[in-house]
């Protein structure tokens, strides 16, 4: 797949940092880089006080998250994106056909 520079220097980084460092550049071995993701996991929540981290998943909406950060609840419906569109427009269009 053909991607812009800035892609391909994020894919790059994203490499060298996790995907070498937290998965041992086993990426492509579903069940390896599920157990590196989970250990990995593990130490975060063992290394920091239950107050000083949120879990948090989108779907919960603006809630949890504010609780946390003690702000008020906006009055705007939580965004969404991040969709396969949104990515595409990021990164300048489709990829190339291989």
């Amino acid at each position: 797949m053909d991607l812009p520079p800035h892609a391909t220097q994020v894919l790059d980084a994203w490499q060298a940092l996790a995907g070498k460092g937290t998965f041992g550049g086993r990426v492509d071995d579903r069940e390896t880089a599920l157990a590196a993701y989970r250990a990995r996991t593990r130490e975060v929540r063992t290394a920091l006080a239950p107050g000083r981290l949120l879990v948090f998943d989108v779907a919960e909406g603006w809630e949890p998250l504010c609780r946390f950060l003690g702000a008020p609840v906006p009055d705007e419906p939580f965004p969404h994106s991040n969709l396969r569109a949104d990515f595409r427009d990021v990164l300048g269009g489709e990829p190339a056909a291989a």
